[in-house]
């Protein structure tokens, strides 16, 4: 059973929209063909056209993107949690789920849990229910309740799942955190230079303008860029949103996705760490996928879907083709750029003694341990960083609004 929007005319020919519950579309048309409407549209949940930022829904209404709440790994995390918790009490997977949903304080999370409900009521199995909201429950999360239903122990894969989620969320705390340092200084840098040119420099161009003097390139082109910015400010935020709105779509496409992702991991610095994150994340994600009985080739495909890196995604795809062909994990891991020895190593390890899993949740381990000290070095890196960078700005600027005070020092 499913919800569905419809949008439709009643008597006298006056627009009416709504919800109604129906297995399919064409049911939900017939229930409302049978309640004496004219049906205009019907369609499912996300039913609508979508515009970059916002969507359009089948009753005309706008729904602007930012506005949806989302579900944080913290949410997830503690959700499953309880779920866990309860399943181990004794308390049936339904009233659980309508237990965490009423409580919950998070609308998305609440709706989806609803959905679950229902679907579990309807007959399916939990993860079949979960996985008709991947925009929450992704792959990874349907695979290991698949996997906790099937060996009857649930609460315990719930358990790992929540433990993992924890980490995960961790990671990508980390790598949001470390990419966020080169954004600052590039947006104190724009700062500070919009400032100087639009408070600092006009008191300097009043002053030369009143004296009628030639000054120099350095100090006019300064000058220049100061009218610029003033007269045409508008402008420039408008082409800056136009910009910004491109390059998410750009991102968006899987040619700008890969060339991103691969710029990432190019970065001074930033890249190793990057790096360092994907390679925490695959292991930890794979540990967690094989000790909960996820086949290996399986497991990789979800490994490669959760990278959040499309050219690792890449890589982990390669892989798993050769292991595939009956070759073992190591050998083709040993032949990619991004795996680095003592990976490749550790997993021969695992696979000759039977305790692939264990090796794994070890790399892991170091690498999440590695993740912090590189985020401590890079942060000893950025702070004289953003100070060279703001004083260069400054004192470009200072130099060359002085410039002319220097020239007619040096022409006395």
């Amino acid at each position: 059973m499913g919800e569905f929007s419809y949008v439709a005319r009643g008597r006298g020919g006056r627009k009416v929209s709504g919800k109604i519950q129906a297995k399919t579309e064409s049911e939900a048309r017939t229930m409302l063909r049978l309640m004496g409407l004219n049906v205009t549209a019907v369609g499912g949940e996300g039913a609508g056209k979508d515009f970059g930022l916002f969507r359009v829904k089948i009753d005309g209404t706008i729904e602007f993107k930012f506005s949806r709440s989302k579900v944080s790994g913290n949410d997830l995390a503690v959700f499953t949690k309880q779920l866990s918790v309860m399943i181990d009490a004794g308390v049936s997977i339904v009233q659980a789920l309508d237990m965490l949903a009423n409580q919950s304080e998070n609308p998305a999370l609440r709706e989806a849990l609803t959905k679950v409900r229902e679907g579990v009521e309807g007959g399916l199995e939990l993860s079949a229910a979960m996985a008709k909201s991947p925009h929450i429950f992704d792959s990874l999360y349907t695979n290991l309740i698949a996997a906790g239903q099937s060996s009857g122990q649930l609460d315990v894969m719930m358990k790992r799942l929540s433990t993992y989620i924890e980490k995960a969320e961790k990671l990508r705390k980390q790598l949001v955190s470390a990419l966020s340092y080169p954004a600052i200084i590039v947006a104190l840098a724009i700062g500070m230079t919009v400032l100087m040119l639009v408070f600092v420099v006009p008191m300097f161009a009043k002053n030369y303008e009143d004296s009628g003097r030639e000054l120099p390139g350095i100090t006019q082109g300064v000058i220049d860029a100061s009218n610029v910015l003033q007269n045409s400010f508008h402008m420039i935020i408008g082409g800056l949103f136009a910009a910004g709105f491109a390059f998410k779509k750009w991102k968006a496409t899987p040619q700008g996705a890969a060339r991103w992702d691969s710029l990432m991991l190019k970065l001074p610095v930033f890249g190793n760490l990057v790096l360092k994150v994907s390679i925490a994340r695959f292991a930890s994600t794979m540990a967690t996928l094989v000790s909960s009985g996820i086949s290996i080739i399986e497991a990789l495909e979800v490994c490669a879907k959760a990278s959040g890196n499309k050219v690792i995604e890449v890589e982990i795809m390669k892989i798993r083709e050769e292991v595939q062909k009956g070759k073992g994990i190591a050998v083709p891991m040993s032949q990619s750029p991004l795996f680095p020895p003592m990976v490749f190593s550790m997993v021969s390890i695992g696979e000759a003694s039977g305790q692939l899993d264990q090796m794994l949740e070890k790399v892991a381990a170091f690498y999440e341990d590695d993740v912090d000290s590189a985020m401590a070095a890079a942060l000893k890196m950025i702070e004289p960083a953003m100070f060279v960078v703001i004083g260069g700005i400054v004192g470009f600027i200072l130099l060359a609004m002085y410039a002319p005070v220097f020239d007619l020092a040096s022409n006395q």
